[in-house]
C-alpha cells in the first residue's frame, strides 16, 4: 500500500458528476467528524444526466474502480441517475459496498396534503424506464409527475447560482411556475438531482409553500455501519476537461466558503 493510500483509514468515498456530491460529504463530515472520506468531483464527465445507459455504465464502472485502490469501506453514486439506471447492473462487479441515492418517494407523498407530487431530475433519470419502475414500486398512493431539471443543474454546476443570483431567480421561477400551471396541486419536489439542494434556498424563497425535499440525509443511516475512526481527513479530487477547468471549480469552492486541497486527476 502506497503513503498516498495509508494516509486514509477505511474511508467512505462519494463521487459525481461535480459539485452535487459535496452535499452529502458534509453531512457526512458533521455526523461522523473523525471519518475520513474520499471526494471526486469528476467534472470531466459532466452531466451524467445526459448519458446514455451504456455509457454511465462505464463511466460508474472506471470510477468505482479508480476508487478502490484506496479501500474504502463503502463507495457512494451522489447520483440519483445512475443509482436508478445502472447500479443494480453493476454492483456485482466491485469488491467494494457501492450505494446510492435514490428520488424519496415514499417521504413525499407522506408529506403530501394532495398527495401529488413531483420528481425533479436530470434526463437520464426522468426519461429512464427504471425510474418508471421505482415509482410504482413505491407509490401506494396518489400521483407522480417527472421533470427534466437539467436546466437548473447546470445553473450549479457553471457557478451561475452564485455568480448570478438574479438570472437564477428567473429561471428557477419560470421552470416551476410552468409544472405549477399544469399541476396546481403539486405540494411537495423531490430534489432528485445532487446538485438542486444548492438552489433550495431560492425554491423556498419563491415557494414557501411547497416542500423541497433533500433525499441525501437518507445516506446517513445506509451507511453509519460502515464508518471508522479516521483523523477526519477529506482528500479531495477533481476530474477536468476544456470546459470544467480547475481554476472554475477552485472558484466556485470559494464563492462558497468550501475550503479543500483539490488534486487534478485523470480515470482512464
Amino acid at each position: 500500500m502506497t503513503h498516498l493510500q495509508n494516509e486514509l483509514i477505511k474511508p467512505i468515498a462519494v463521487f459525481d458528476a461535480g459539485i452535487g456530491s459535496y452535499s452529502i460529504v458534509e453531512l457526512l463530515k458533521k455526523e461522523f467528524p473523525g471519518q475520513d472520506l474520499i471526494y471526486l468531483a469528476d467534472r470531466n464527465q459532466f452531466p451524467y444526466g445526459q448519458k446514455t445507459k451504456s455509457e454511465l455504465k462505464e463511466v460508474i464502472k472506471a470510477t468505482v474502480q479508480f476508487l478502490e485502490q484506496w479501500e474504502p469501506s463503502v463507495i457512494i453514486i451522489a447520483s440519483n441517475a445512475p443509482t436508478i439506471t445502472v447500479l443494480d447492473d453493476v454492483k456485482s462487479d466491485f469488491k467494494t459496498e457501492v450505494i446510492g441515492v435514490y428520488p424519496p418517494i415514499k417521504e413525499a407523498v407522506e408529506k403530501s396534503t394532495s398527495k401529488q407530487i413531483g420528481i425533479l431530475g436530470a434526463q437520464s433519470l426522468i426519461v429512464s424506464e427504471e425510474l418508471d419502475t421505482y415509482i410504482q414500486r413505491e407509490l401506494s398512493d396518489g400521483d407522480a409527475y417527472k421533470f427534466d431539471a437539467s436546466s437548473l443543474v447546470e445553473l450549479v454546476e457553471t457557478s451561475t447560482f452564485i455568480s448570478d443570483k438574479y438570472h437564477t431567480l428567473i429561471t428557477v421561477k419560470k421552470f416551476i411556475d410552468h409544472i405549477i400551471e399544469e399541476h396546481e396541486d403539486i405540494d411537495v419536489f423531490t430534489l432528485s438531482s445532487t446538485h438542486l439542494p444548492w438552489l433550495y434556498s431560492y425554491f423556498k424563497e419563491l415557494y414557501p409553500h411547497i416542500m423541497f425535499i433533500n433525499p441525501a440525509h437518507t445516506i446517513i443511516e445506509k451507511v453509519r455501519q460502515k464508518t471508522s475512526k479516521g483523523n477526519g481527513i477529506i482528500k479531495s479530487l477533481v476530474t477536468t476537461n476544456d470546459n470544467y477547468r480547475i481554476e472554475d471549480f477552485e472558484t466556485m469552492l470559494e464563492q462558497l466558503n468550501i475550503q479543500l486541497e483539490l488534486e487534478e486527476i485523470s480515470i482512464k
